[in-house]
């Protein structure tokens, strides 16, 4: 474990789960947040970032392209944030390095937030995008999904969207720490609850309901753990042995793997939630260069 891992979980403790006690407040939260990612650096000079308009009248949300010069795959990525917070500045440095490690052109799609968007917009959101990229001539055997917690959820709720519709699915997809059971019902939200260094268990059932708007908490499309899962492609997914979303990716690891799914599980001790897209830490950069060859592999 890295010295930075160490302080990044010190300084999460005292400032993200400290603050996140009492009732969700979403205004504070995308404040803060999008302050924090105003402060982030530029992609690398080789990274090149196209900003994508929304375009109503197709149904597309708006977007952003981040590619190294001469891609070779595309990666579709979902960005987390409880499905009411985050957005492409924040997740735009996890996009570039990624777009470097897999030579690819990432889009990074900003899909509509609760609570103004309830489901399933988000869901049809990613959809939409899938479906442009298809019209556009983009081999889906050529392309893997990307997403982290509630994006990792919605990236698998996009899977099984496009696989109800008889669309191709990509060739696989890969998963941080992904939000998968929108009931919370998993061992873990109570068992981790003190080793996690970023969550109280109780702002995860608030988010979700702000989302789910009434929905039932196991509906296939919000909550991917309670779908049938047959026929999707290979999944990477990594977590942390501390979180309390623990369970979330090993539940999903297990019941994939039953439903005929090939699925990859990576666990890390005393790391905190996502800790892939935190690029400080030595353990993210090498996670993402697992995965650039986990997605050249699917693509070949």
């Amino acid at each position: 474990m890295s010295i930075q891992a160490v302080l990044t979980n010190l300084v999460l403790r005292w400032q993200f789960k400290r603050a996140g006690r009492g009732p969700l407040n979403v205004k504070k939260a995308r404040s803060k947040i999008n302050q924090m990612a105003r402060r982030y650096p530029p992609p690398p000079k080789e990274i090149r970032h196209t900003p994508v308009p929304a375009q109503p009248d197709q149904g597309l949300c708006p977007a952003e392209w981040l590619s190294v010069a001469n891609p070779k795959r595309t990666v579709v990525y979902f960005h987390g944030g409880g499905y009411f917070f985050c957005g492409l500045e924040t997740h735009r440095p996890t996009c570039a390095y990624l777009a470097r490690t897999a030579e690819a052109k990432v889009l990074s799609v900003d899909y509509r937030l609760a609570p103004e968007h309830v489901f399933p917009a988000a869901v049809d959101d990613a959809l939409a995008w899938w479906k442009a990229l298809l019209a556009q001539g983009v081999d889906p055997k050529n392309v893997v999904f990307g997403g982290d917690s509630a994006g990792g959820g919605l990236a698998l709720a996009c899977l099984l969207a496009a696989k109800a519709e008889g669309l191709p699915l990509p060739a696989g997809a890969v998963l941080f720490s992904p939000w998968t059971d929108l009931s919370c019902s998993g061992e873990t939200m109570r068992s981790l609850a003190d080793a996690d260094v970023m969550f109280n268990p109780e702002s995860l059932p608030e988010a979700a309901a702000l989302y789910l708007a009434g929905k039932p908490t196991d509906t296939p499309l919000a909550s991917p753990l309670f779908a049938d899962l047959t026929g999707l492609p290979p999944l990477l997914i990594y977590a942390s042995e501390h979180e309390i979303l623990l369970s979330d990716s090993t539940r999903l690891h297990e019941r994939a793997k039953a439903q005929g799914v090939r699925s990859t599980l990576h666990l890390k001790p005393k790391m905190p939630h996502v800790w892939p897209t935190m690029l400080v830490l030595p353990e993210a950069r090498q996670t993402l260069k697992e995965c650039g060859d986990f997605i050249a592999q699917c693509t070949r």
